[in-house]
């Protein structure tokens, strides 16, 4: 049994995840509050192995509190679940120690695979955050100036299939080639020779100046 917290402010989406978690054989739901306070003193006292952790929480955030939790307790598994998709919110998320971004609109059948998945290391974003990444570096190839927003040179862009795109943006992430191949679906051995790749069209030496390209293109 997978002991999961469950952390969310909107009362009608809370209640009918938690009717649908506790139908799941494979969850133990130890846990339902409503504030990111709450949530930091659930899991201390709870130990959950799983935190299913709304963004826009009271009194304490989803950010705050993902932070805070993962400093204090680094082997429990936070999970994002909202609706945002904001690049802003993603990256916040990340940088808090998230590990994994899942969208609301998941039906309970993937999500309790989700959890399963995160649960024994798996780090996993939402399809939909990918394909806003690819979305971003499309746009750029289409004449407009290059904003804070693209993450690469139209020049460079066009060199990069779509597939070492994704893999680019979870690099950046400070994924490894393990948890990467479980986001996308692929062997490590496939992701190994995307990174290859990579390095070679951006010529840059290592994973390490590959995400700081993605993160601070060059003009």
């Amino acid at each position: 049994m997978i002991r999961v917290l469950l952390v969310e402010d909107d009362e009608v989406f809370r209640i009918g995840l938690t009717t649908a978690l506790k139908q799941s054989q494979n969850i133990d739901l130890i846990g339902v509050c409503s504030d990111g306070k709450t949530a930091l003193e659930m899991a201390e006292s709870n130990q959950p192995d799983v935190v299913l952790m709304d963004l826009g929480l009271p009194i304490l955030n989803g950010m705050e509190a993902t932070r805070f939790i993962k400093s204090q307790i680094p082997e429990v598994r936070v999970i994002a679940l909202t609706s945002h998709t904001e690049p802003q919110y993603v990256d916040e998320m990340m940088q808090a120690g998230v590990d994994g971004y899942c969208l609301k609109g998941i039906s309970t059948n993937r999500l309790v695979t989700l959890i399963e998945e995160v649960s024994q290391g798996t780090f996993w974003i939402d399809s939909a955050i990918v394909d806003q990444i690819r979305g971003r570096f499309s746009s750029t190839s289409h004449g407009h100036e290059p904003s804070a927003l693209d993450p690469f040179p139209s020049e460079v862009l066009k060199s990069l299939t779509e597939r070492e795109a994704e893999v680019l943006a979870l690099i950046a992430q400070g994924r490894k080639n393990a948890e990467i191949a479980e986001s996308l679906f692929i062997s490590p051995g496939t992701v190994r020779v995307h990174v290859h790749s990579i390095l070679h069209k951006l010529n840059v030496r290592d994973r390490t100046e590959a995400a700081l390209f993605f993160r601070h293109p060059p003009a």
